[in-house]
């Protein structure tokens, strides 16, 4: 029994005959469920009561039938609350408003049924994904990016000719000498935009099509041929040609410089962590194909508790127009995404739920998991654009299933002015670093990518010194994080990936990894001396034979 579960009271009462022909009725209070074997009870009890030798095996029998129904009664009473505790939490997350007095046929069934299907389709394709149908499942996926590919391609062509010919006429017209007229310039201009904004909303219903019907396809695919696996059909993988499927073909380029650490964290209770200090793009993280032993491997581990997931920061406005987002959604815009909401509609519901007042948006359940400590007074929107204006240090979760080496991506919000500043353990962005650190481990996110500069890019002012100041405050807020998670008896061994841009210089690489060690505990190996006395190496002992680090 859990040592917090609430027991209910009840009396046994036994009744035996003495050889006088006396009664003598026994009655015993009991908090149920026991707490122990029953048989362990009856012996205590009977030496409590005196129950005679002649009625022991009466006593026992009685006593046990009475302890089964009463317990079987009390699991039957917790499972009815407990299927209207679950029944009520789906509604709310589903944001379904029901009425107390309301019966369940006055619910929106078809949201029900809409998830329920969601949910069945999730658990088909996993087995699909984990059977030998696996490579028939990733031929479909590639075709769909293929057809999508191609058509934003159109897209752009289009466009891109489009944008060619405005320019032209343009430079024709204002260069036409002093006949030039400022009021025709601007309605040539208005024309133009009017025109290429009817392009691409044209484009845009094109695609949106597309995917809805891709989608549709896939997961009637999917059924079918999950209903032929559990028939016992044997399939055989596709043979796909590269000539057929030009974007199986994957050009990303491995860490050109990248060591990795093991360390152990907590003073009882030491947790062995992995730590890998690479020079990579986080681009490179999220650009694939469906054909990539990589993200073949990302589709194996959608489903399970150990997901992989990346820190991208990104500017305080909430859309998918400007900064990193921007170019994180033309990543998602060319593969096909069958598993969860686009980008552009979850970021619409993270807007959804910020506008809610703070108090309600606490209570209002979401799979976007954003920062609910963010004061209304700070969140602002523009008027013009309609934007939703963040505070930096806000944090929020999109999920994906068509990026090559994550499944979710943490949104962390910052300024120009965060990243070139000199942080402080207080500031906000290291204050949002630490909230999107317990969103992930709070999510069963495992294998993590910090961007350990908290930028994606260098420029001229971010000199060694600063790289090194900037680093060192990232390795502490994530070591104090793993202190903090790991004394909640929580015991999971984590990944982090610590990611520097790919211009940084070879020194400052090399620099920071020689700091991690005197951050971090790394385990250090015992050597007997030549007096065969143990010694233990320091970390320059370490370093110099290279035994601290495993690539």
């Amino acid at each position: 029994m859990a040592p917090h579960e609430v027991r209910e009271a009840f009396n046994f009462e036994f009744c035996y005959e003495v050889p006088k022909g006396k009664t003598t009725k026994v009655s015993i209070p009991l908090q149920l469920p026991l707490n122990g074997l029953r048989l362990d009870f009856v012996k205590i009890y009977i030496k409590e009561y005196r129950i005679p030798c002649f009625a022991e095996e009466s006593f026992t029998s009685q006593f046990l039938s009475f302890v089964h129904d009463k317990e079987d009664e009390i699991v039957e009473k917790k499972g009815d609350e407990s299927l209207v505790d679950l029944s009520e939490e789906l509604f709310e997350e589903l944001d379904i408003d029901i009425d107390p007095q309301s019966t369940i046929s006055q619910v929106d069934l078809e949201s029900i049924e809409r998830r329920r299907n969601e949910e069945s389709f999730g658990l088909k394709w996993h087995s699909l994904i984990h059977s030998p149908a696996v490579s028939l499942v990733r031929a479909e996926e590639s075709k769909a990016a293929h057809d999508l590919k191609a058509l934003v391609s159109q897209r752009d062509a289009e466009i891109k000719k489009i944008q060619d010919h405005h320019i032209l006429a343009m430079e024709g017209y204002v260069n036409n000498g002093s006949n030039v007229d400022s009021n025709a310039v601007n309605d040539l201009a208005a024309s133009q935009m009017e025109q290429r904004q009817a392009c691409e909303v044209k484009w845009a219903s094109k695609i949106s099509h597309l995917q809805e019907e891709q989608k549709k396809v896939f997961q009637s695919w999917i059924e079918q041929t999950y209903l032929e696996s559990i028939a016992g059909k044997q399939f055989h993988a596709p043979y796909m040609s590269a000539d057929l499927f030009p974007i199986m073909s994957d050009t990303s380029t491995s860490p050109s410089m990248e060591e990795s650490f093991t360390v152990c964290i907590g003073s009882q209770l030491k947790i062995t962590h992995n730590i890998r200090v690479a020079v990579e793009s986080i681009w490179d993280l999220c650009r694939g194909n469906p054909a990539s032993p990589e993200q073949l491997q990302t589709a194996l581990s959608l489903y399970t508790n150990s997901l992989s997931g990346v820190i991208m920061l990104v500017d305080n406005r909430l859309n998918v127009y400007t900064g990193n987002t921007l170019q994180l959604a033309k990543i998602c815009e060319v593969s096909p995404e069958f598993h969860f909401p686009l980008l552009e509609q979850q970021l619409s519901i993270v807007r959804q739920k910020l506008l809610l007042p703070q108090e309600e948006r606490r209570r209002t359940p979401t799979n976007y998991l954003i920062d609910e400590t963010v004061p209304d007074s700070t969140l602002k929107e523009d008027k013009s654009s309609g934007d939703l204006i963040l505070p930096t240090g806000t944090c929020y979760i999109t999920r994906h299933s068509n990026l090559k080496q994550v499944h979710t991506i943490l949104h962390l919000v910052s300024t120009q002015k965060e990243i070139h500043d000199n942080l402080s353990s207080r500031d906000s962005l290291l204050v949002g670093l630490k909230l999107s650190l317990k969103i992930a481990a709070e999510n069963n996110v495992d294998n993590l990518y910090v961007p350990v500069l908290l930028c994606h890019t260098l420029d001229s002012s971010m000199n060694h010194g600063w790289c090194l100041k900037r680093a060192e405050n990232v390795f502490k807020c994530v070591k104090g994080f793993m202190i903090e998670h790991g004394s909640t008896g929580v015991v999971s061994s984590k990944t982090f990936h610590f990611i520097l841009p790919r211009d940084i210089p070879e020194k400052t690489f090399t620099a920071i990894c020689s700091m991690l060690p005197s951050v971090f505990r790394v385990p250090c190996p015992m050597v007997l001396d030549q007096n065969s006395r143990k010694k233990t190496l320091t970390i320059e002992e370490l370093m110099k034979l290279n035994i601290g680090n495993f690539n």
